[in-house]
């Protein structure tokens, strides 16, 4: 076989891996909304354009290892070599291009979100993937899927130098591929073009088509359009640009004046606990306790995934501020001060403290022996053994000193694992294989696995709160219960979490005991961020909260205006009445507005006019504790 039948055997090759790179990428056709002609011709010229540029890499560098094989290389013996390297290189270039495609899609089908940042955090970090609860069922599917994408290239070719090798494969259409050259390079600039234009118009279904396909290179010319001479209305939407700089927090140091009769602290935190779990069906035991302290019924969470969640209930900070705290290794004063004061310490987690990082951000300055980890295949499992190593630390400590102990549970996390006698709802489904269940048909039986998860985490709470309630510590002791985040099942689109701030994934339960406090039922809208104002103040901390929070003190009277959300690549504005979605990595795009409870909203106007304060006021806020 000579050079030239083998340039034509790899462009039939690359053909027919387009085609499968278009069947991969039709999922983000199916997920767009066709809100127009102008949308839906868009969102076409975009699906068939960028399944060509996904694999144009693996395309371009198989055609120069073709040359310099076969052309430059070949010589004498190596000859016979080169054309089996040249099908390894097309083989392993598309065959990882259509892997990561479909790890994309199945992210995407799943999640509502593209690899990207969040997840090669969660491959890369010790204990990452465990956090997601996949089963063996599950990977066993998907490397067999791996395993039939990495054999299919390798058939195609097969079978196309078979064809070429009896004279079967037609000849090389050279106009074919000329014509299609040129679709390619109209329907490229005619859906950049379109781009730019929406851009600058703020036409919202464009921009929200486009973040749809993944890798997706906006093309903007707004600033062009200025210099041109052209009026460019002003856009409604707002930047929230990362910025990225060395800490400066606290603002002041602090000034403490610590309580003469401090406070033990014990603070439970419920994985992807949403805020209607507690009730007195599902959390009996909690919620009959709720009524001895203040339930918060309108209670945010600082983000839709754990690390966000975790990092607004210790620092009182925006979560968008999470890498540089990381990058500084730098814990909360919160921690700090508990420290200083000489509280005994004991964490209990049944995930790993490393992911998301919390040995090296909120309790980076905890020593290691304080920090106890326990792993089980099922959540449940686990948290029930670190219930029973915090009761026995409770029974041995130094009685002299205040304490401070944390628990975080897994029984509520995906896939909702429960033993037996904690079922309240018998209808559930059985084999919870991410692989083989179907969203649309299967989400209220895995929402009854949740609720059932849900009530075992009743029990757990209820053996710590029986302990302190036995040991009277309930009468020097504050008791925090939460969770890190919600959980959506469907109800909005999307199942789990980090994928949309819509009420299920962003609202959880707060119960917050105090003793000597009076019992109420808090109805204002509260926030994450207000933890830990409440608990410094209790500590004797007499800076106001903006020192070193974005939080007010839950028993003060002060009222919450609005709060902020967070997850990997965006910030979420949140008021009494309207939710916007803003990009804060990435290109600034339309914000995406809604009413509080997540249904359109018919004037945004209405929204602009009301809110544009609070939003400047966060943009300064963004970067108030960097230098």
């Amino acid at each position: 076989m000579n050079f030239n039948d083998r340039s034509r055997l790899l462009n039939y090759y690359f053909t027919i891996c387009y085609l499968v790179t278009l069947a991969i990428c039709s999922v983000y056709l199916q997920k767009t909304a066709f809100h127009n002609v102008k949308t839906a011709l868009f969102s076409m010229a975009v699906f068939l354009t960028y399944g060509f540029i996904y694999l144009l890499p693996a395309f371009i560098i198989t055609k120069l290892c073709h040359y310099l094989f076969c052309r430059v290389l070949a010589r004498g013996e190596n000859r016979r070599l080169f054309p089996a390297l040249t099908y390894t290189v097309a083989v392993a270039t598309s065959a990882s291009t259509i892997i990561l495609l479909y790890a994309d899609r199945t992210i995407y089908s799943l999640f509502g979100f593209h690899f990207n940042g969040f997840v090669w955090n969660l491959i890369s970090t010790p204990g990452g993937i465990e956090s997601m609860g996949t089963s063996n069922g599950a990977a066993m599917t998907y490397g067999l899927v791996v395993g039939g994408i990495i054999l299919l290239p390798v058939f195609l070719l097969w079978l196309l130098r078979s064809l070429l090798s009896r004279g079967r494969l037609p000849g090389s259409p050279r106009k074919a591929y000329v014509y299609l050259s040129v679709i390619f390079l109209v329907l490229t600039c005619g859906e950049r073009i379109t781009y730019g234009i929406s851009h600058l118009q703020g036409y919202s279904p464009i921009l929200v088509t486009a973040n749809t396909y993944p890798l997706y290179l906006p093309l903007t010319f707004r600033s062009l359009a200025k210099k041109m001479g052209f009026n460019v209305a002003r856009r409604n939407d707002v930047s929230f640009a990362s910025r990225s700089s060395a800490l400066h927090y606290p603002l002041h140091p602090l000034q403490v004046e610590p309580p003469g009769k401090p406070l033990n602290i014990v603070w439970l935190v419920a994985e992807s606990l949403r805020w209607d779990m507690l009730d007195q069906e599902i959390m009996p035991e909690t919620f009959a306790f709720s009524r001895k302290g203040k339930r918060f019924t309108q209670h945010y969470s600082g983000g839709i995934g754990t690390r966000e969640g975790m990092f607004t209930m210790f620092y009182g900070l925006y979560g968008n501020s999470w890498f540089s705290f990381l990058d500084e290794r730098r814990s909360p004063v919160l921690m700090d001060e508990l420290q200083r004061q000489g509280y005994q310490l004991s964490m209990y987690t049944s995930a790993r403290f490393s992911y998301p990082e919390f040995d090296k951000t909120i309790f980076a300055r905890v020593p290691g022996e304080m920090l106890h980890e326990h792993i089980e295949k099922f959540g449940w499992k686990a948290d029930r053994k670190n219930v029973t190593d915090m009761l026995e630390f409770l029974e041995n400590r130094d009685t002299a000193r205040p304490f401070m102990t944390f628990m975080f549970f897994e029984s509520p996390h995906a896939r909702y694992y429960f033993p037996e006698e904690s079922v309240i709802r018998k209808e559930y489904l059985q084999d919870f294989n991410y692989a083989t269940m179907s969203l649309e048909k299967d989400s209220g039986l895995i929402f009854n696995r949740y609720v059932n998860a849900c009530h075992h985490q009743d029990y757990l709470i209820k053996r710590i709160l029986d302990f302190l309630q036995q040991e009277q510590l309930l009468d020097n002791t504050m008791v925090i219960i939460t969770g890190d985040h919600g959980e959506e099942f469907m109800e909005k689109g999307h199942w789990g979490h980090n994928s949309n701030f819509v009420e299920e994934q962003s609202r959880v339960p707060l119960v917050l005991y105090v003793p000597g406090m009076k019992p109420e039922v808090v109805d204002r809208m509260t926030s994450h961020l207000d933890i830990p104002a409440t608990v410094m103040n209790l500590l004797g901390v007499k800076n106001p909260p903006g020192d070193y929070s974005m939080g007010f003190d839950l028993l003060g009277d002060q009222q919450r205006e609005y709060t902020i959300l967070t997850d990997w690549n965006r910030i979420c504005y949140v008021d009494l009445n309207y939710k916007a979605v803003y990009p804060h990595k990435g290109p600034p795009v339309q914000s995406v507005v809604t009413t509080k409870n997540d249904l359109p909203v018919a004037d945004e106007a209405a929204f602009n006019a009301s809110s544009r304060n609070n939003l400047v006021q966060v943009m300064g806020e963004l970067g108030k504790f960097t230098r």
